[in-house]
């Protein structure tokens, strides 16, 4: 019998991430149920992991709407399949289990961002430029 571990269910989330990746739809709803769920880590004292996802949603939504692209396809497909992770009630340690539940969608993320480290700092560096750039318009 094959072990249920954080790396056997990240690879079943790989599995489908290219599929969610070429579907708007898909991506949307991913990045909805991402955003919805960070609340819940904020309000269980995770901040950091909240802060960790929204970063990555903004990278997924800047990527899909074509204003980023900086990023390899590969990356990206890390990244969803990240999101994927975090959104699943079902994994490696089951998200009912509070706390607990987080550790192993924390485990995953910090992966994502130790090992992509380099392409998520471009795209906050990005970012920030665009927001630097960005006039509003008078009121």
């Amino acid at each position: 019998m094959k072990q249920n571990t954080i790396g056997n269910y990240f690879n079943k989330m790989k599995e489908k991430a290219n599929a969610v990746l070429e579907s708007s739809t898909q991506t949307g709803e991913l990045v909805t149920k991402a955003e919805d769920k960070t609340s819940q880590s904020d309000k269980q004292g995770l901040r950091d992991l909240g802060a960790q996802v929204k970063a990555l949603v903004r990278l997924v939504r800047s990527y899909k709407k074509g204003d980023y692209r900086d990023v390899s396809k590969k990356s990206m497909v890390l990244i969803v399949a990240g999101l994927l992770y975090f959104v699943s009630p079902i994994d490696a340690v089951p998200d009912f289990l509070l706390g607990a539940g987080l550790l192993d969608d924390a485990t995953v993320l910090a992966f994502l961002f130790k090992t992509l480290s380099s392409e998520i700092s471009a795209f906050q560096t990005w970012e920030e430029t665009e927001e630097d750039t960005y006039i509003k318009p008078a009121p």
